[in-house]
């Protein structure tokens, strides 16, 4: 989610490369799109707009709880959805993700170039849209240890820093390396080319990208199993901060000297289940409920907000073609949408959005104490993930024809935020 936004100008490139490889190739690419559709406007205003519309809805809906005397048993039941969520949607995500970045490590994160087959890249390539997808689906709960501990910038600055790597590359120091060329942006790009896998032969060779011909495949191998590595130890510390239980990945995370338990000692698990007791950070549990549904940063509004007026408004709507979340991939539009989802997961209290059928959800709450609210949330959720959805892709391509540019030319400028 973090964003980087005072770089040096990047590289300028050519127009990106057709490798002709499919098995990776995300949603952004599986539409037909006509060259009218990628000139006109309304797909982009109309997927903002939504992101507003559900903003709206999920600052009505709290307004509903902070403004009401709750019963006893409201309070128990939104008690519920709180743990609910910790154990059913907020810890599956990050053990799933986790999961995900081990196989990426297994396919790729370990092999020298005399090692690596094309087998291994596109396994790769599989096992980073999978872990991007459960990524993308925890940014409507980056409160606690994503924020708190500084793992979502960590992992998740953009845009890449393409001058910053390739110095990297040429002068390798520890020190010189930043957020910016770190986590899943770097592995992006070492990944993949205008949405398709990387052919093996630029591991065993060198690379064909604009500025980087001169860096070999074994340099990038080698920092691939850097950036791997250290993103394993950054999801596994957002799992057991949350719930410990997986010993394995405790142990790990243990070994790396980072950070897993709130200022009281508790897991964050703990912490939110046992708002408004001396066990947690949350004076009362309005303002835990606040904080999962509509404080402005780390939040479900939060993510929603900042797909909106961010994500896809920089690049559409202000024309920073450079701002494009996951670029080399495309998988831009998913990358939304999974946002959306995040909300969607919160909210109906499973990882199946509203098919997840859980019996303590805010879906459930509002059902029955005012149905209204909750109808409206849940309206804006799928509408966002629609009008996102309808935008055509891949979305690099269609801010750059609204606003005549390349990605790869437009130069990273600061943009206040």
């Amino acid at each position: 989610m973090n964003k980087i936004f005072k770089f040096a100008l990047l590289f300028a490139a050519a127009t990106t490369m057709t490798l002709g490889f499919t098995a990776c190739d995300d949603d952004d690419d599986n539409k037909e799109t006509t060259e009218e559709q990628y000139k006109d406007r309304t797909y982009g205003n109309s997927a903002i707009e939504a992101c507003e519309n559900l903003v709206s809805a999920l600052e009505e809906a709290y307004a509903v709880i902070g403004s009401s005397n709750l019963t006893e048993a409201q309070t128990k039941e939104l008690y519920a959805v709180l743990e609910n969520n910790v154990d059913n949607v907020i810890v599956p995500t990050y053990s799933a993700l986790g999961d995900a970045v081990e196989k990426m490590h297994t396919a790729l994160g370990t092999l020298s170039t005399s090692q690596v087959t094309q087998k291994n890249v596109n396994d790769a390539c599989d096992a980073f849209l999978t872990a991007r997808s459960e990524w993308e689906k925890s940014e409507a709960f980056l409160m606690g240890p994503a924020a708190g501990f500084d793992i979502d910038p960590h992992i998740d600055s953009w845009p890449l820093d393409r001058a910053a790597l390739h110095d990297y590359f040429k002068n390798p120091k520890a020190d010189d390396l930043d957020e910016s060329v770190l986590g899943f942006h770097a592995l992006e790009f070492l990944l993949f080319r205008d949405g398709a896998a990387r052919k093996v032969a630029e591991f065993t060779g060198n690379d064909t990208y604009k500025g980087f011909t001169d860096i070999t495949g074994a340099q990038e191998l080698a920092y691939a199993e850097e950036v791997i590595a250290d993103l394993l130890n950054h999801v596994y510390e957002l799992e057991v901060a949350w719930n410990p239980i997986n010993k394995t990945r405790l142990a790990a995370v243990q070994k790396a000297g980072l950070a897993y338990q709130t200022k009281l000692g508790l897991s964050f698990g703990e912490d939110l289940k046992n708002a408004g007791s001396d066990n947690s950070m949350y004076p009362s549990l309005k303002e835990a409920v606040q904080q999962v549904l509509s404080l402005p940063e780390e939040s479900c509004v939060g993510i929603a907000n900042e797909v909106g007026t961010a994500k896809i408004a920089n690049p559409f709507s202000a024309g920073y073609i450079f701002y494009v979340e996951s670029p080399y991939s495309h998988n831009s539009i998913k990358d939304f949408q999974d946002n959306i989802r995040s909300i969607e997961n919160i909210w109906y209290g499973g990882r199946n959005g509203k098919n997840s059928n859980a019996k303590s959800s805010f879906h459930n709450f509002f059902a029955n104490n005012s149905s209204a609210a909750g109808k409206k949330v849940e309206n804006a959720i799928q509408d966002a993930i629609d009008k996102i959805g309808a935008m055509p892709a891949p979305f690099v391509k269609y801010v750059s024809t609204i606003w005549n540019k390349t990605f790869e030319d437009d130069p990273v400028v600061d943009i206040e935020e």
